[in-house]
Order: structure tokens, then sequence, then C-alpha cells
């Protein structure tokens, strides 16, 4: 009972992983429709990201969160149901006995996994969005690479 278990971790990994390649494509349309590029509907977002991006548009960015979202799932998960395991050990004293779980374990397990959350959660998805938004299409062989030059500070002497 109060021993880590490896499952929890196996578990979050498995659903981030569904989660990701089921979601990404609606969630890159509503991070477009977001950013306000100019479309006018859920439908005219869909038909323009598939006119000019195919299909692949719509998977755009999805490596980064498959690969982290899986880890980041997999540590929430695991965080929660471990720390929630050590609550009730520690205030039953039997590992054996299988207590209830009470409102104030349930209530701490989720703080300590909401903090974890946050913290992994807001990198993770600011480099999903910027992936996202980049819109345009993919061009074989064109790897150059286009320069702007910002105004800035001149250093004069």
């Amino acid at each position: 009972m109060g021993s880590f278990q490896l499952e929890d971790f196996v578990a979050g990994w498995i659903g981030g992983a569904a989660s990701v390649i089921v979601g990404h494509p609606l969630d890159t349309v509503k991070a477009r429709l977001q950013a306000g590029s100019g479309y006018g509907s859920t439908l005219s977002c869909i038909r323009t990201v598939y006119r000019r991006e195919s299909v692949f548009g719509f998977f755009k960015g999805m490596s980064f969160p498959l690969a982290s979202i899986a880890v980041y799932n997999s540590v929430v998960f695991g965080v929660f149901s471990n720390t929630q395991r050590f609550l009730s050990h520690h205030r039953c004293r039997e590992p054996e006995a299988g207590p209830p779980h009470v409102l104030s374990d349930l209530l701490l397990a989720s703080m300590v996994a909401g903090m974890v959350s946050v913290g992994l959660g807001a990198p993770v998805d600011l480099i999903k969005i910027r992936l996202q938004m980049q819109t345009q299409p993919f061009q074989e062989g064109g790897y150059g690479v286009a320069t702007t030059v910002l105004p800035g500070p001149c250093l004069c002497l």
C-alpha cells in the first residue's frame, strides 16, 4: 500500500499519448482561431488549413506534444496517486488495510499534482502553441532562412 506504484506512471503515459493523437488537430484549429488570423468561422479555418497546408497542417507541431504530454501526464498521474497512497498509509499505519479515501487526502494529493502540473504544463503548452502557429506549408528543399532586422537601440560611437 505504501510502496511506489509504476503502473500509475504507465497509465498516465498511455492516456497522454492517446489524448494528443486524437485531440491535436482540433487543438490546432482552436489555436489558430484564438490568434485571430482572419478566419471567419471554425469551418472556414479548417478549410483554409486544409487548402494551404493539406492534412499535415492539422498535425503541425505534434511531435513535441506527443513526446512531452506522455511524460507530463505520467508524472501528474503518478504524483497524485503516490501522494494519495502515502497520505493514506501514514494516516492509518496499516500497510495491508485498504482504507477508504478521505476527502482531505484527495484534496492534498490533488493540490500537489496541480502544482506539478502547472510547473510542467506551462512551458510545454507555450512551445506547442508556437509550433501550431507556423502557418507556412512545408516546402521540400526550402532551407533558406529569411532574416528580418528589427529596430533597436543604436550603438553609435
